[in-house]
């Protein structure tokens, strides 16, 4: 049977006392009805979304799903007064589908991939399926000002979702309950329970983490795990050139940088900020690049693991963008000039630290946290296989030729073999020049374009703004188009032996 999934976010509140409903608050720079939503949109078991809404706020949530492009999600429908008010309605929308209902809280936004596996492999033998975590605490039944029970802990366990039912079980269970006039309920497996005691209910276990939005004081409670879970995936998995030393599970750098991450991407928030912000006045388009782009529109931020910011402008503009940063920045921000071999310019921070892989200490230049911004040229219109094969073999060579030598054959033949292919490939590339129009795409420069990506300015211009954190920056018109090219499916977190980091080292505030 199909499983489809309902996120109920029609609560309305009041325990939390903000001015809107908790599901809508950020966590990590994105909503929090977000996060639950695409749990549920990446697991594979999962056919179908619906959202139920709070009725006041229905309309935002159609725009936040509208926006972030989910493909599971089906239908978004308006809630009720109680929670047990919002399932009767998706009830409604679903009673004559031959299904799985799974209902999730939206503000349960770390639920795992493994717990909605088990709920969804246990479906298929059980009509009723619960999440539950054993009790750490001693409960007590209290009567007034005294205790009148204490209940053995060994067979107490706390409720959590997503919960999962065969329709025609759940339909039945409310159909009974909606007779009882003194029916009130907070879960739909306790319907189950009350209603249709013959029907048993099978327990799948959960986990601390997937825990409940209720109090301001579980906010940076969940964010801290949301962070600390990510980023723990990311340090186990360091790029390439880290050293092992560096980057064993145990070393106390992860501990270090896990703590501090959020806090830089904070500080590189203030940058790109005060950054964008000259840019804009000067009347300078820019727009947000690779992974920050990827972030905005897959997180509504940072992504959970990344230390790097990135925007683009036109190459036609860099003359304008030095001028005005050097003269409009604030005393504690720099622009160097670029070192030859990589044509990107880093706006530094001046008063912190930050240590990368490929850093070389024997070279004078301000080691602070950074904005990339990358200058964008006209692009031939080259056959992209062509485009790629070229860029790829001179970036190739490029890079060898950079690297530190040591007096060896070996080296002496990488220095001849990789020269020869640079010469050629560049050699390739501006003949080829000549012969294609140039006008439809825009790229990096050669030197720097190892992807040998080429985007096309019908789906760049005219820019859009786009959420990041809590603040809004200028991106491609058609971002979904730009991010396929450059990640394919982007919406699919990667695996977590691929989430890389940039950094080493950081201290985000040194004076």
């Amino acid at each position: 049977m199909r499983n489809i999934a309902i996120i109920l976010a029609g609560g309305s509140g009041k325990r939390f006392g903000a001015d809107m409903p908790k599901q809508f608050l950020l966590m990590a720079g994105k909503r929090i009805i977000e996060h639950s939503i695409e749990a549920f949109e990446r697991n594979a078991h999962i056919d179908e979304i619906c959202v139920v809404s709070n009725p006041d706020f229905l309309e935002e949530t159609q725009k936040i799903v509208a926006q972030a492009h989910y493909q599971k999600v089906r239908h978004v429908i308006a809630g009720g007064q109680e929670r047990s008010d919002s399932t009767v309605n998706a009830l409604r929308l679903y009673k004559a589908e031959t299904a799985n209902l799974i209902f999730h809280d939206a503000v349960r936004p770390l639920v795992s991939q493994r717990i909605i596996d088990d709920v969804c492999r246990a479906l298929k033998t059980q009509r009723a399926v619960n999440v539950t975590i054993p009790s750490a605490d001693t409960l007590i039944v209290r009567q007034g000002d005294y205790v009148k029970q204490v209940p053995d802990r060994r067979w107490i366990e706390r409720v959590q979702t997503p919960q999962g039912f065969h329709v025609g079980t759940i339909v039945k269970a409310y159909a009974e309950a909606l007779k009882d006039p003194a029916f009130k309920a907070t879960d739909d497996c306790g319907v189950v329970t009350k209603y249709l005691p013959d029907v048993p209910v099978f327990l799948v276990a959960g986990e601390e983490r997937n825990q409940k939005l209720t109090y301001r004081e579980d906010l940076p409670v969940l964010e801290n795990l949301y962070n600390r879970s990510l980023c723990q995936s990311a340090e186990t998995a360091p790029s390439s050139a880290a050293p092992s030393a560096v980057s064993a599970p145990d070393s106390y750098l992860r501990e270090y940088r896990q703590r501090e991450l959020r806090p830089l991407q904070l500080k590189m928030l203030e940058m790109l900020t005060t950054i964008t912000d000259i840019l804009e006045r000067n009347n300078i388009p820019y727009w947000l690049e690779g992974g920050t782009l990827l972030g905005a529109m897959r997180h509504g931020g940072f992504i959970p693991w990344d230390d790097d910011v990135d925007i683009d402008i036109l190459a036609a503009d860099t003359e304008r963008m030095k001028e005005a940063l050097r003269r409009e920045l604030p005393p504690t921000m720099i622009l160097p000039d670029p070192p030859a071999k990589t044509p990107i310019y880093k706006v530094r921070d001046l008063n912190s630290f930050f240590v990368e892989f490929a850093d070389d200490f024997r070279q004078d230049y301000a080691k602070g946290v950074y904005v990339d911004i990358f200058p964008k040229v006209e692009c031939p219109s080259f056959p992209r296989g062509f485009t790629k094969r070229i860029a790829k073999g001179y970036c190739r060579s490029n890079s060898i030729l950079h690297k530190q030598h040591y007096y060896s054959w070996r080296s002496v033949a990488e220095l001849f073999y990789f020269g020869i292919k640079r010469a050629l490939c560049g050699a390739i590339w501006h003949t080829a020049s000549l012969f294609f129009p140039k006008g439809k795409y825009v790229s990096m420069m050669l030197k720097n374009n190892g992807c040998g990506l080429m985007h096309r300015k019908d789906k760049l211009f005219p820019l859009k703004k786009v959420r990041f954190e809590d603040r809004e920056f200028f991106a491609p018109a058609d971002p979904d188009f730009f991010l396929r090219e450059c990640f394919g499916n982007w919406r699919e977190l990667p695996p977590e032996n691929q989430r890389q980091v940039h950094s080493i080292y950081y201290d985000v505030e040194l004076l």
